[in-house]
């Protein structure tokens, strides 16, 4: 595999920032389990939060293959990680419940690897395109002959 490098790095980093989210925002856990509407809003919010860390992951790390791959898929898991164990290791009656919470962050993740494999295909185009459109301009530049001053002082 030519993007084993890209492929840990991609997975070390979406660990290390769903891991470093889910530790800063722990605080926060609490108030999703409370019916209210600031709870809803924050349940809301982290499965935003997680989805979109799949998505743009994976669109950036597609951008660059040929084809379909199965890696936002592997994001997805890597992004589920750290906040199911945190929600499991935290729990302590006041905090969020893992029957709650582990579903709609399964939900975010699929969602996000769905949408970002998607946008992933998108943005493979979209650079196939621009990297022809690039070395077609490279070949007629390096191809037009140089032309002398001289020539040029002399047409005018």
């Amino acid at each position: 595999m030519n993007n084993l490098p890209r492929f840990i790095f991609y997975v070390t980093g979406i660990l290390i920032i769903s891991g470093a989210f889910t530790l800063i925002t722990s605080d926060l856990l609490t108030k999703v389990n409370d019916g209210t509407t600031l709870g809803t809003i924050l349940f809301f919010f982290f499965g935003l939060i997680y989805m979109n860390m799949v998505t743009i992951t994976s669109r950036r790390f597609m951008r660059r293959l040929e084809g379909p791959t199965v890696a936002p898929y592997v994001f997805a898991i890597f992004t589920l990680i750290p906040p199911a164990v945190w929600v499991n290791i935290y729990q302590d009656g006041t905090a969020t419940s893992p029957a709650i919470y582990v579903p709609m962050l399964l939900v975010a993740v699929g969602t996000g690897a769905f949408f970002g494999h998607r946008m992933g295909l998108k943005a493979q185009i979209k650079f196939q395109e621009n990297l022809k459109a690039y070395f077609e301009q490279d070949k007629r530049l390096h191809s037009d002959p140089p032309q002398d001053e001289d020539e040029n002082s002399t047409k005018n």
